[in-house]
């Protein structure tokens, strides 16, 4: 009897487990679904084909025919004002030059040259550095089109031709200018450095 009780007993347990079908299992339209996407590939007529290149690296220094000399106090570079600007910053600093002060807006360069640079001799160097009489050279960078020039004169011409004179060098001012361009082209044109 005792097993007939049981019997009994799991299988009540066994029906009362049993799940009645339910109608919101079944029916899938009230669920959310996800979205549609439409295809964004582009249709043959419709690619395409960017042909564009990335510029080459220069494989030398400088700017070579980019850069040539007018007269010599005067060179013009093939390049808008505000390249030329920036181009000519970097190739007065790797040239040595000392910038003194810039007016921008103006296109003006106040430059000095060390003129006991090429002499390696303590002495030169020592008179160099006691003597206040340094030049100071004006650079005028003036955009004409698509080319920009860059013209050297004298700063402040009277004091500086005055003061050579004393020192019985007159024709040296009027060279040095003339030399400081001719470095400064060398620069540009074969030694500028990105």
């Amino acid at each position: 009897m005792f097993l007939i009780i049981r019997s009994i007993f799991l299988i009540g347990f066994l029906v009362s487990c049993e799940t009645t079908p339910e109608s919101r299992y079944h029916d899938t339209e009230a669920l959310e679904r996800p979205p549609t996407v439409v295809s964004s590939s582009p249709t043959r007529e419709q690619r395409v084909v960017d042909t564009s290149s990335i510029p080459k690296k220069k494989d030398r220094t400088g700017l070579g025919s980019d850069v040539y000399q007018s007269t010599s106090t005067q060179l013009t570079i093939k390049q808008p004002f505000d390249e030329t600007w920036n181009t000519l910053g970097r190739a007065l600093k790797q040239s040595g030059i000392k910038i003194t002060d810039h007016e921008r807006d103006k296109g003006l360069y106040y430059v000095t040259q060390d003129d006991s640079s090429d002499s390696n001799g303590f002495f030169a160097k020592a008179t160099a550095f006691l003597s206040s009489d340094s030049t100071i050279y004006l650079l005028t960078v003036k955009s004409e089109g698509e080319e920009t020039t860059v013209t050297a004169t004298v700063a402040n011409e009277a004091e500086q031709s005055s003061a050579a004179a004393k020192d019985g060098a007159p024709e040296s001012r009027a060279g040095s200018a003339e030399d400081l361009m001719q470095l400064l082209f060398n620069t540009l044109r074969d030694k500028l450095e990105e």
